[in-house]
């Protein structure tokens, strides 16, 4: 089982749904579970029918989701066992589930922004607050991939612990992507086919970062490229 952290102000839960609909397709199991204060995963995966909870783990698209919990000792306690997930995928935008998680441990955290200033000051008030360094890939959002904006992201991480690491992922942020990822929540399905090149080839290497050695790039290209 490994732990990933996906760290931000930005909305994650598309971006996260996509990932591990790749690796649920190439069967693995996959947990993702939404630490963040906004709980926007709450709004698409439904509720389960056992009472008002606002703390459950439901299915969507073969992929569980997590909401309301606080650590994983709660997930173990809900599910009566420890999980057995391939790969747990932690969404956060705060600093007290990132450390309630756990998150500072991992062996991968992504922070994940737009040029938006609320999200890049949101998100990096994180590590400005968090006493322990982490190593970090940096994934950027926007429609406009200029080296001023991403000058301006590297100074505010020197300004606190942590670092990137080497890798990088830039999505362009295009009306046909966000047209197809709408299309997809109206649906209740999760497709790619109509994302652009761009978007897909963006998708595959972020995932090949997630999965490490367990799965070939070749093989997520394959299932970005028929699904």
């Amino acid at each position: 089982m490994e732990q990933i952290g996906f760290i931000g102000a930005f909305d994650k839960k598309d971006l996260l749904l996509n990932i591990a609909k790749v690796l649920t397709l190439l069967k693995k199991n996959v947990l993702i579970v939404d630490a963040t204060m906004t709980q926007r995963l709450r709004y698409i995966v439904p509720v389960v029918s056992n009472g008002q909870s606002r703390t459950y783990i439901s299915e969507y698209q073969g992929i569980d989701v997590a909401l309301g919990f606080m650590n994983l000792n709660g997930i173990a306690q809900y599910l009566g066992q420890n999980p057995s997930y391939d790969y747990i995928l932690i969404d956060t935008d705060n600093i007290q589930t990132l450390n309630s998680y756990a998150m500072p441990r991992f062996s991968k955290n992504f922070f994940v922004t737009s040029y938006d200033e609320y999200e890049l000051q949101k998100g990096m008030e994180i590590f400005k607050i968090l006493q322990v360094p982490m190593e970090l890939y940096k994934v950027i959002v926007s429609s406009d991939l200029s080296k001023k904006e991403e000058d301006y992201l590297d100074y505010l991480i020197s300004q606190t612990n942590s670092k990137w690491k080497d890798e990088k992922v830039m999505f362009g942020d295009s009306d046909q992507d966000r047209k197809v990822t709408l299309e997809n929540q109206l649906s209740k399905e999760i497709r790619f086919k109509r994302y652009t090149s761009t978007y897909k080839e963006c998708l595959e290497y972020i995932t090949s970062l997630v999965a490490g050695e367990s799965i070939s790039q070749g093989d997520i290209k394959q299932v970005i490229k028929k699904f």
